[in-house]
C-alpha cells in the first residue's frame, strides 16, 4: 500500500512540474539568428539571479582547466553587445581535452545553450573564439564545462553585465 501511495505521489509531482519543463523545452526551439539568450529567456531562466549565486568550488589538482581570454577581466565585467568570447582549454599531460563534451549552461536553471554557440564556431581541444555574442542588456551567468579523456570535468563561470 505504501509503495502504491509513493508511486501516485511521484506521478502527481511529475504532472505538476511538467508544464514548467515543457515551457523550458519549447522556449529553446525558436531563437532569432545570432542570439545566445533572448531577452525573454533571460527573464524566464532567471539569468540575473544566477549572476548573484556563489560559484561552485572544484578541486584544481590534476584537473583540466578553462581560461576565459575574452571578454577581458575587469572589475565590473560590463560589456556592450555584441561582444567577443574567447576560451582556452588546458588539459593535463596525461589526458587531452575531448571537445565533443563541451557544454554551456545559462542562468540559475542551467539551461543548455551549447548548440547556439557551436552553430557559429568549431570547438577544438584548444578552445574556441566567438566574435559576436548577442545577449540582452542585464546581468548574466554562463557556466562552461569540458571533460578530458579521463572523464575529469573542468568548469568555469562567465559572469558579466551587458549594457
Amino acid at each position: 500500500m505504501k509503495f502504491l501511495a509513493k508511486r501516485l505521489l511521484g506521478c502527481v509531482f511529475f504532472m505538476a512540474a511538467w508544464p514548467a519543463f515543457a515551457q523550458v523545452s519549447t522556449a529553446l526551439l525558436a531563437v532569432p539568428d545570432g542570439w545566445l539568450v533572448t531577452p525573454a529567456e533571460a527573464r524566464e531562466f532567471k539569468g540575473e539571479e544566477g549572476f548573484y549565486e556563489q560559484p561552485a568550488l572544484r578541486p584544481r589538482a590534476m584537473m583540466p582547466q578553462i581560461d576565459i581570454l575574452k571578454p577581458e577581466t575587469v572589475a565590473d565585467m560590463k560589456v556592450k553587445a555584441p561582444f567577443a568570447i574567447s576560451v582556452l582549454f588546458k588539459g593535463q599531460s596525461d589526458a587531452q581535452i575531448d571537445p565533443s563534451t563541451f557544454k554551456v549552461l545559462y542562468g540559475t536553471f542551467k539551461v543548455d545553450i551549447t548548440s547556439r554557440i557551436t552553430k557559429f564556431v568549431k570547438v577544438t581541444k584548444e578552445g574556441f573564439a566567438l566574435e559576436s555574442a548577442q545577449i540582452p542588456a542585464g546581468k548574466h551567468r554562463m557556466t562552461m564545462q569540458v571533460t578530458d579523456e579521463k572523464q575529469r570535468v573542468a568548469e568555469r563561470e562567465l559572469r558579466l553585465e551587458v549594457e
